[in-house]
């Protein structure tokens, strides 16, 4: 299923568990993601705990914006007694509209939940016409 409004798309999850697939042989996991839109931008907010702002790669390519990151949670060579955790890698794609202004794009990360701001177009913002 797609969520779509002609500018930001997105397929949606199709439950509440984390979905883990296969890309260039390496698992990762699709993050939960909401979108909305104000009158100056389409908003992402992608949660990814455990992430450092480093690990994080945000690009854009043509159409499509790709989010990507990757976590360990064990750094050197610890003697491990017990593992639960697992070395996850975060990806998702976003497909944008022609509305998008490919050149104005902000990108926050705090508190695991990136905050990506696509800014619109001119010609998408809502304008008031006047009258003759």
């Amino acid at each position: 299923m797609t969520a779509k409004n002609g500018e930001v798309s997105v397929v949606k999850r199709a439950n509440t568990l984390p979905a883990v697939q296969t890309r260039q042989h390496e698992r990762y996991v699709s993050p939960f993601t909401d979108v909305y839109e104000t009158p100056d931008a389409f908003v992402l907010m992608i949660d990814m705990p455990g992430v450092s702002r480093e690990a994080i790669s945000v690009t854009m390519e043509g159409g499509t914006l790709s989010v990507q990151a990757k976590v360990s949670y064990h750094s050197g060579k610890p003697v491990l007694l017990f593992n639960e955790l697992q070395h996850t890698a975060y990806y998702r794609l976003f497909n944008l509209g022609d509305g998008v202004d490919r050149n104005s794009v902000d990108a926050q990360y705090e508190d695991g939940v990136l905050v990506i701001k696509l800014f619109k177009n001119e010609k998408a913002k809502p304008r008031e016409i006047q009258i003759k």
